[in-house]
């Protein structure tokens, strides 16, 4: 039986790109005979993005809405999309193109011998593309800190475009404790392996709406950097916490 992956896509006000989205990653994704869903998480977009991904859910089976309206959140929203996935690969990809959706069957395929598939701006094949001076340097301000706070072996810690098998999701979910925009750092800092490829991609510009990067997101990768490191200073002093400490969601 053929392994199935799951490409998660958490929405916020994204209506006027998810039909885009779907079908072009549709066309990748049939081109290259892989067996898919898409799981969609809305968190009850003003704009109706929802309402968009239920008439596309009557013309695909494969397609599966769902709506948050009680939380917020592209990290939660994220797990949340890996607890509806059926899966045995799991994709995390933005609906606003800023992802190449070409790549999404190499991280498919270099899933295969590994645990984890980042998709990095950093490498000789990838780039920035016309991301704004700016945010080029606030990203890469971001990555050296968890590069310094963190050491991890990828070049990229902030993407948003990875992969990773449902199974190691499964194995270390009760470890995470998702909050904020970047839910591959937080994974990056619990998982245990060494099993982590990259793949380049360039970064594009957003077709539609407007970009989330405010200074809620500065605060809350700040906050995920104390967050983060407590949960592990925990994890490494269970005669303090005991059990509880393991699975406690409650932050600094």
């Amino acid at each position: 039986m053929q392994d199935k992956t799951s490409i998660i896509i958490p929405t916020y006000n994204e209506a006027g790109n998810i039909k885009n989205c779907v079908e072009t990653i549709t066309r990748v994704l049939e081109e290259q005979a892989i067996t898919f869903e898409i799981i969609i998480v809305d968190d009850n977009s003003p704009d109706g993005t929802y309402e968009v991904t239920k008439v596309m859910a009557k013309y695909d089976q494969r397609i599966k809405p769902f709506v948050r309206r009680n939380e917020k959140g592209l990290s939660s929203a994220v797990t949340f999309g890996y607890d509806k996935a059926s899966g045995d690969k799991l994709i995390v990809v933005d609906a606003d193109f800023q992802h190449d959706y070409t790549k999404i069957p190499d991280l498919i395929q270099l899933l295969n011998e590994n645990d984890i598939v980042v998709a990095t701006r950093r490498s000789q094949d990838g780039g920035y593309g016309n991301f704004p001076i700016l945010r080029k340097l606030a990203s890469l301000f971001a990555t050296k800190i968890s590069e310094w706070l963190f050491p991890v072996k990828i070049s990229d810690p902030m993407s948003g475009f990875f992969g990773i098998r449902k199974s190691v999701y499964l194995d270390t979910k009760d470890k995470l404790h998702p909050r904020g925009y970047k839910i591959l750092f937080e994974i990056l800092g619990v998982v245990k392996t060494d099993k982590i490829a990259e793949i380049g991609y360039t970064f594009g510009l957003r077709t539609w709406g407007h970009s989330k990067l405010d200074s809620f997101v500065i605060f809350y990768f700040l906050w995920d950097l104390v967050s983060i490191k407590w949960n592990q200073w925990k994890e490494s002093h269970p005669l303090l916490y005991g059990s509880k400490g393991r699975n406690s969601h409650t932050h600094p």
